[in-house]
């Protein structure tokens, strides 16, 4: 498994990534296991569910996505922005 910086992992807070064909913001950074919360930049809203499933208010959608792939040898392909990106010690 690659040793990631957590210092470095500060930088990547507000910057853009291209996620699921959609332009996403880091707004949050988890560190175990490493993953980034990304936010939409776009103004597509969703009915975001409650802690039951019932319909809520609409936010812009969020995603929780691991910052390693499956096998935690290398960064997840779901992100190619990271792979140019110094993160590890």
């Amino acid at each position: 498994m690659p040793n990631i910086d957590p210092d470095k992992l500060k930088q990547l807070l507000g910057q853009t990534f291209n996620y699921r064909e959609l332009d996403c913001q880091v707004i949050e950074i988890l560190t175990d296991p490493p993953a980034l919360v990304l936010q939409g930049r776009q103004e597509r809203k969703i009915i975001q569910p409650n802690q039951y499933g019932d319909a809520g208010d609409r936010m812009i959608e969020t995603f929780t996505v691991a910052l390693l792939n499956p096998r935690r040898d290398g960064f997840n392909p779901d992100l190619p922005g990271l792979s140019g990106l110094d993160l590890l010690d």
